[in-house]
Formats: C-alpha cells, structure tokens, sequence
C-alpha cells in the first residue's frame, strides 16, 4: 500500500511536474510573442515616422526646389528687361544724337545762309550805293 501511495504521489508529481512545466512553456511561448509583437509595433511605429521624416523632407525638398525655380525664372525675366531697356536706351540716344546732328546741322546751314545772304546783301546795298553816288554826282554836274 506504501508503495501503491508513494507510487501514486510519484505519478501525481510527475503529472503536477508534467503541467507546471507545460504552464512554464506556454508561459515562456506568451511572454516570447508578446515581445516579438511589441517588437513589430515597435518596428512599424519606426518605419511610420521614418516615412514621415522622408514625407517631410520631400516636401520641403520640392518647396525649396521650386523656390529656387522661381527665383531663377524672376532673374531671367529681370536680365531680358534689362537688356530690353538697355537697347531701347541704346536706341533712343543714337535716335536723339541723329535729331542733334540733324538740327545742328540744319543751325549751320541757315547761319551760313543768313551770312551769305547778308554779305550779299551788303554788296548789293554798296553798289546801290555806289550808283547813287555816281547818279548825285553826275546830277551835279
């Protein structure tokens, strides 16, 4: 009877060994799974902001290539309007300049004719009075 009991307390023992350790197990399986499912979410959580960070990043990448894109466009208008007016500058002056010289020259041309017309009018005013002279002094006589 002793040994039926120290037997039975045996398989007893096993049995309670038998399920603490199938217990410790699948404790130790839970405790295994929930890490490696904190490890994913940790994971995820990671590649969720690493895709943020590099949302971001594009974005402001696309800003400022944009940015510099517009300024770039704004610089090359303003060097067109630049020379544009550099040439019409260029072009009113040489179109003042000729004017000048045209007028200047028209200036000239008339002194020379007022002094042309002068000096022959004088000379036509001194043989008037030449023949007057002559004319009185032949009456005179």
């Amino acid at each position: 009877m002793r040994a039926r009991m120290l037997k039975r307390q045996t398989r007893e023992e096993q049995i309670f060994k038998k399920l603490f350790h199938d217990g410790l197990e699948i404790q130790k399986q839970r405790i295994r799974e929930l890490r490696e499912y904190a490890r994913e979410k940790r994971e995820a959580l990671a590649q969720r902001q690493q895709n943020d960070i590099e949302s971001l990043e594009n974005f402001y990448r696309d800003q400022f290539a944009m940015l510099a894109e517009g300024i770039a466009r704004e610089k090359f208008e303003m060097e067109v309007r630049e020379k544009a007016q550099e040439k019409v500058v260029r072009q009113m002056r040489r179109e003042l300049r000729c004017k000048l010289e045209r007028e200047v020259k028209e200036f000239q041309d008339n002194l020379q004719r007022d002094e042309d017309s002068a000096y022959f009018r004088q000379l036509e005013a001194d043989r008037l009075r030449g023949k007057f002279q002559l004319a009185s002094q032949s009456a005179l006589y």
